[in-house]
């Protein structure tokens, strides 16, 4: 496979570059074998090159930069008609969840930015609907990350899109209040996992690991949580995952009663509050590798100022080292600095 030197400004969405490009702090921001599109370009523009290398001849195969955007929507319109068949009183399709689950399996190889891709898609209004699709596509990462066998993984995407699937027979007066549950209408809300477990039973190609995720996803490893109050080991692995996945999307995202923190609030939170609620070796593989994908980009600090990540902390990924102009900040030593938002 060929090889050529380009400036940065010659670049254009489709391009695969050909060598791992570092930062001043010798952090990764891309690796060689990625996809560019709109938002890496930019990455690399902020870095200052003055060349670069891409792979170049017939044997390239350039790709659509939209086509996870494509793929994407396709599969948020897939899952939404699973839903309206249930609300409909239709049984449930395996071969449709099947196209939605080989859809996310599509993008497991794929060395481009899943994350951050995800992140530009949250804007989508629909959020019972995109919150599945991305929870499968985190637990797919998560899964990658924790070296689990393909098959395995596809089950974890499975978990990960039907995990919320109970909430179709939650009335649409809570799923959607703007305000407070109550709490009845929070004993009403937790019983999604039940109702999630009773629909998926009936289909005879729904693994038992499946149904236990669907299940258990809201269980803590203490045992304080529900619906049965299950902790450690008997909690499915696949659960573990998908709960992980599920706060981390909930919580980076918009929604009718809450605007979206950003990703680095969130990891602090995973970071304080996870002992004896998550998975340690779960929220460990998740929060090494997600918050390298964050390298390179722009962010609003509190203070107002524009800074751009250059690197991650490993003993607390969610206090990086953001450059603001000529200056770095290390924010696990200043403490006061707080990530607004990535923009």
């Amino acid at each position: 496979m060929k090889k050529l030197f380009i400036n940065p400004f010659e670049l254009v969405p489709g391009m695969k570059i050909a060598e791992t490009i570092l930062n001043d702090y010798g952090a990764i921001v891309i690796s060689e074998g990625t996809i560019l599109d709109d938002h890496l370009i930019n990455k690399l523009g902020n870095l200052g090159l003055y060349r670069l290398q891409i792979f170049v001849g017939d044997d390239v195969k350039v790709e659509n930069p939209d086509s996870f955007t494509e793929s994407y929507n396709e599969s948020v319109s897939d899952y939404k008609k699973i839903i309206s068949d249930i609300a409909n009183g239709v049984d449930l399709n395996p071969t449709k969840i099947d196209n939605v689950v080989n859809s996310v399996l599509q993008r497991v190889e794929e060395k481009r930015d899943i994350v951050s891709c995800l992140n530009q898609i949250k804007s989508a209004d629909e959020y019972t609907y995109t919150h599945s699709v991305n929870v499968s596509l985190i637990s797919m990462l998560i899964g990658k990350w924790m070296k689990f066998e393909p098959e395995r993984i596809k089950l974890l995407v499975q978990a990960g899109l039907l995990h919320d699937i109970g909430k179709t027979l939650v009335p649409l007066e809570i799923l959607n209040k703007p305000g407070k549950l109550t709490q009845l209408e929070f004993a009403e809300m937790k019983k999604h996992t039940v109702y999630g477990y009773r629909i998926l039973e009936k289909v005879p190609s729904i693994s038992k690991d499946v149904l236990a995720a669907v299940l258990m996803h809201h269980e803590k490893e203490d045992g304080t949580g529900y619906p049965t109050g299950l902790g450690g080991d008997k909690i499915n692995m696949l659960a573990k995952i998908v709960s992980v996945a599920d706060i981390y999307d909930a919580m980076t995202s918009n929604r009718v009663y809450k605007d979206k923190e950003s990703p680095f609030e969130v990891f602090q939170l995973i970071e304080e509050n996870s002992i004896g609620t998550l998975n340690p070796i779960v929220v460990n593989a998740f929060l090494s590798n997600i918050a390298a994908y964050y390298i390179g980009d722009k962010v609003k600090l509190a203070s107002g100022e524009i800074g751009e990540i250059v690197y991650i902390n490993p003993r607390c990924v969610s206090k990086p080292i953001v450059k603001v102009d000529d200056k770095y900040i290390d924010m696990l030593t200043e403490k006061d600095v707080k990530i607004k938002e990535i923009i």
